[in-house]
């Protein structure tokens, strides 16, 4: 049995845009900033969240040719 994925998520630190890049190279669709959102280091920071569907994921299967 295998189970297809409906929508995966995935947040990063907005001082992190490497990660983010990461995120979109492999399909991830910027979806909303959540500012103030999380705590790392004692300071609160913003975070970019990302969302991938399954038909984002079909669309650029079949736009790479796969």
């Amino acid at each position: 049995d295998t189970t297809e994925f409906q929508h995966l998520t995935a947040a990063v630190f907005t001082n992190n845009p490497a990660s983010a890049r990461v995120l979109e190279n492999a399909g991830f669709v910027l979806a909303s900033l959540a500012r103030k959102c999380a705590i790392k280091d004692g300071v609160l920071r913003d975070e970019w969240n990302y969302a991938l569907t399954r038909e984002d994921e079909r669309t650029r299967r079949r736009e790479d040719g796969g």
